[in-house]
């Protein structure tokens, strides 16, 4: 099947799961470094049990899978630490940078052709995205944040782990480049125990029942995005980064704002147009 239904499966389903792990940490799970691990933990265990089942291999080359995994964990991190951070009408179209980030990266390292036209549109990304984060204060200061920093660091990383992905599944198969990748990023993983051991026991059945629920959707969602990077990284990630789930927290903020966020009209204007 094509990049394209792999892309849009994916940004469908990324969408779906993001608005999910913002109510998790919002009224749930409020250690993101637990809320993280329980989650890659699950997402492992499916993966692991479909890569099996489809047949592995033990790769001969390792580097882009261990780059792969590592940029894939560190991401995760701070994309959790920025979950607790930014409402979801910030975070989710802060992903167009990332569009802007894998275009750039495929064009020198993968020989990804653009136009001068496309160019344009990168930099109008670019531009636009300093506005995603306007609040009612309409301070276009907000942007140049440390806690954006983070944000746009994520994003590098996300450009990271799409450009070792693709090459590594080269290298190897896509299910054998799948399961290494989801093994070692979880052995990364296992150093933020420290951070939230002394909680493990406060976790109940039901907070670990909606994080399995959240992490059906993010496994599916990420042999997806596998299958298009390994395809056309670029276009896959225009595609993911499609900010669906601000539309479905713009729909929160008008009929339940006390679950996800809310802010007046004009703030969602300037967001919507920046992002559109």
């Amino acid at each position: 099947m094509s990049v394209y239904f792999f892309a849009w499966a994916a940004s469908i389903i990324y969408g779906l799961e993001f608005i999910g792990e913002k109510l998790i940490s919002k009224h749930s799970v409020k250690n993101p470094w637990l809320f993280n691990f329980v989650l890659q933990t699950f997402i492992f265990l499916g993966t692991a049990t479909i890569a099996l089942s489809m047949g592995v291999k033990i790769p001969i080359y390792w580097q882009n899978i261990l780059w792969a995994s590592l940029f894939y964990a560190l991401s995760h991190i701070l994309y959790f630490i920025t979950l607790y951070w930014f409402d979801v009408s910030v975070m989710s179209p802060l992903f167009n940078i990332r569009t802007v980030m894998t275009v750039l990266l495929g064009t020198f390292f993968l020989g990804e052709i653009l136009s001068v036209e496309q160019y344009i549109l990168i930099a109008i990304i670019f531009i636009f995205g300093i506005f995603v984060n306007m609040d009612e204060k309409l301070n276009i200061k907000s942007f140049f944040s440390w806690k954006i920093t983070l944000v746009l660091v994520e994003m590098l990383f996300l450009t990271l782990v799409a450009f070792f992905i693709k090459k590594a599944i080269g290298e190897t198969d896509y299910w054998s480049a799948t399961l290494w990748i989801a093994l070692i990023a979880q052995i990364w993983f296992l150093f933020t125990i420290p951070l939230f051991k002394k909680d493990i026991p406060e976790v109940s059945g039901r907070q670990y029942s909606e994080i399995g629920v959240v992490s059906i959707l993010a496994m599916v969602g990420i042999l997806a995005a596998n299958a298009a990077y390994a395809q056309n990284i670029s276009i896959a990630t225009a595609i993911i980064a499609l900010p669906l789930s601000m539309v479905i927290a713009f729909m929160f903020a008008q009929f339940a704002p006390e679950l996800l966020e809310k802010h007046t009209l004009k703030v969602y204007l300037i967001r919507f147009v920046s992002t559109a």
